[in-house]
């Protein structure tokens, strides 16, 4: 694109589009024809380039131009020939704009001599010089220098097979993660090796310099990102293309666990790194919830701070002493955590039921969440001078041996200076993000201190109001359909819960109904039915605890039932031999089994033939006395068929449902 106004060229304005028909440099006139009306306009020059530069006229036919880079610092020859160029465009266009086409023009210039405004002759040129220095100006106008005007070396240092070896090199030595290869020890590799290959002389090298440029350039601009651990490279390595601006209270909350460095005595003994998870509020950087724990957080932990930071604190800041003027708490919109497994569980996805709209970023992405991060970045240098802190010169576990030496605090006092920092000096302490912050009014800017501006959204908008008591205790359980039996009582996960209130549930929902189970699995001791009349969770009681078993997860309730049948001594071998005569006495034999009916049908009979031959026993047939032995009253006796006298039946009709049926 051509930085002037030229002919034939083609304008566009507010009333309509323009072809420029002539340009006068003397008086500085511009001759417009309206193509839509026929009209001739003139324009000035400085008026065209004021409306050009206003955007109220744009130029249509133009063609994009991009420049060039040159080195200032040129030689006298490379200046002087580009003075001769420049003079010889110059003579040809105006050859052109008289009406010449372009080899009248070029023969034009190579008949007439041409000298610079100081005297200097202009030596000719010849015919494709001319046509290659036309070329060489449609392409850019700054493309007449001399191609020797660029110093530096005009070949490539080494060969292109050094280029691929060092490539090679990059790729299975240098770019791995927490490889042992340095930039130093890499170009000692390339040239060891190229000089073996013949690749380069002996007495030539490939220096540091050369390696680490053709790094950056031809491989990648970042030299470590292939040589750190890839879950630190996702955080260390992001590239922040936006602020992450918060304009109101309780709309963005993080939350997140660190382990402190700190031994702190507990009844167990002294005990390394606790862990305390912290939620603040980015609008305002107040943090909002705390919990500090002894063991590794789960999702009862997470469960805690999300409690505390959802309600109020006024009775825990009097049991600490905190001198606070705030009371931070109410139903934040949206929770960042990160995919730890203590995020993960059914029960942290479910408060998006009382209206918090959850965000899990990945593991290592400090940048996703970096609110909470800085906190933790400013906690850990403000308490190191407590006793017991194990960090020294910006380094956690520094000094441990030392720590351990000192009068160590316990769970609670660590736990008092760390919520007197949060709200006692934390809140009161200018922050660059607000500082930094465009406010469209300071009059009315809600503050640089996570105090001030907690308290400017208190008194100027409506916080959200906390979740009701009774819908988070019964979010934060777990809920399971199972049978409530008379009997047995509410199975859940292997154990059988009973209690004074299982008439009751029984009563309403009536014996083996199925009913929705509550219960936590950090606490393995009760569960819970809903009253069927009133709502309120009844508990039952797992018929298996006492009222000194501890709360046990269900979790290591099972463990701990397993270790036990694993560790009790194994059965003695009578119980084994038992079993396996048992088993050979239980194996029916090769012949085919006889049906139950005819089985009983034999029993019954043999069962007559013996009791009648009791009977016979009992009353015995008596003896007849004669001359021709003994005879029987039937021995004579002989009935034919027709001497059976015909009897008529009377059937007694039977009835049915439908009625009697004769």
């Amino acid at each position: 694109m051509s930085r002037f106004m030229q002919r034939e060229e083609r304008v566009k304005t507010a009333e309509g589009e323009f072809v420029v028909r002539s340009i006068d440099p003397h008086n500085k006139l511009v001759e417009l024809f309206d193509l839509s009306s026929g009209e001739l306009k003139k324009v000035t020059l400085p008026a065209m380039r004021r409306q050009i530069s206003d955007g109220s006229m744009r130029r249509l036919t133009v063609k994009p131009m991009s420049g060039t880079v040159r080195d200032l610092a040129q030689s006298d020859s490379a200046r002087r020939q580009l003075l001769f160029n420049q003079l010889r465009l110059r003579r040809i266009e105006s050859h052109l704009h008289r009406g010449d086409s372009k080899a009248e023009a070029i023969r034009k210039l190579i008949a007439e001599p041409l000298t610079l405004d100081d005297g200097t002759p202009v030596p000719p040129i010849s015919e494709r010089q001319a046509y290659r220095l036309i070329d060489a100006a449609s392409t850019s106008p700054l493309d007449l220098m001399p191609a020797h005007a660029e110093r530096g070396n005009r070949r490539p240092r080494h060969p292109k097979e050094v280029e691929e070896l060092l490539r090679h090199l990059i790729e299975e030595e240098y770019a791995k993660v927490h490889s042992r290869i340095t930039m130093r020890k890499l170009a000692e590799l390339a040239t060891t090796l190229a000089r073996a290959k013949g690749l380069i002389a002996e007495r030539n090298s490939i220096s540091r310099a050369y390696v680490r440029d053709f790094f950056t350039k031809r491989y990648h601009g970042d030299i470590d990102y292939r040589r750190i651990d890839p879950r630190i490279a996702r955080s260390k390595k992001a590239v922040a293309k936006e602020r992450i601006r918060v304009d109101a209270a309780l709309q963005r909350v993080e939350q997140d666990t660190n382990s402190l460095p700190f031994i702190v005595m507990t009844s167990e003994g002294p005990l390394k790194n606790p862990y305390l998870t912290v939620s603040i509020d980015c609008g305002t950087g107040v943090p909002l919830g705390w919990h500090l724990s002894k063991t590794p957080v789960t999702e009862e932990e997470t469960l805690d701070c999300l409690e505390r930071s959802l309600y109020s604190k006024s009775e825990r800041f009097s049991q600490l002493s905190i001198d606070c003027s705030i009371d931070p708490y109410g139903l934040f919109a949206n929770l960042y955590l990160d995919n730890g497994p203590e995020n993960k569980g059914r029960r942290i996805t479910r408060i998006t039921e009382i209206g918090i709209f959850l965000t899990r970023v990945a593991a290592n992405s400090g940048h996703h969440k970096p609110f909470i991060e800085r906190f933790f970045g400013s906690l850990k240098p403000a308490l190191e001078g407590l006793p017991g802190c194990t960090r020294f010169n910006g380094k956690d576990g520094a000094r441990t041996e030392e720590a351990m030496k000192d009068d160590l605090l316990t769970l609670d006092e660590l736990e008092r200076w760390i919520v007197r920092w949060m709200y006692e000096e934390w809140i009161h302490k200018p922050l660059e993000r607000f500082i930094t912050a465009d406010y469209y009014d300071t009059d009315e800017a809600p503050g640089i201190r996570p105090s001030e501006r907690w308290k400017y959204y208190e008194q100027n908008t409506i916080l959200p109001n906390p979740p009701d008591r009774e819908r988070w205790i019964r979010m934060r359980y777990l809920t399971e359909k199972r049978s409530l039996s008379p009997k047995t009582g509410l199975p859940i996960e292997g154990f059988r819960y009973r209690g004074e209130h299982l008439r009751e549930l029984i009563r309403q929902y009536g014996p083996d109904a199925q009913v929705t189970a509550y219960y936590s699995p950090s606490d393995y001791r009760f569960a819970y039915v809903a009253d069927r009349e009133t709502g309120e969770l009844l508990r039952l009681v797992n018929a298996e605890v006492t009222a000194t078993t501890p709360a046990f997860s269900f979790t290591e309730a099972k463990k701990r039932r397993a270790h036990i049948r694993k560790s009790s001594p194994a059965a003695p071998a009578c119980v084994e031999n038992f079993r396996r005569d048992l088993a050979a006495a239980s194996l029916t034999s090769g012949r085919r089994k006889r049906g139950h009916m005819a089985e009983q049908r034999d029993i019954r009979e043999a069962a007559k033939l013996s009791k009648a031959i009791q009977k016979g026993h009992a009353d015995p047939i008596p003896a007849q006395t004669g001359g021709e032995g003994s005879k029987l009253w039937t021995d004579e006796v002989f009935l034919t068929d027709d001497a059976i006298p015909d009897f008529e039946l009377e059937t007694k009709p039977r009835k049915s449902n439908g009625g009697a049926v004769s």
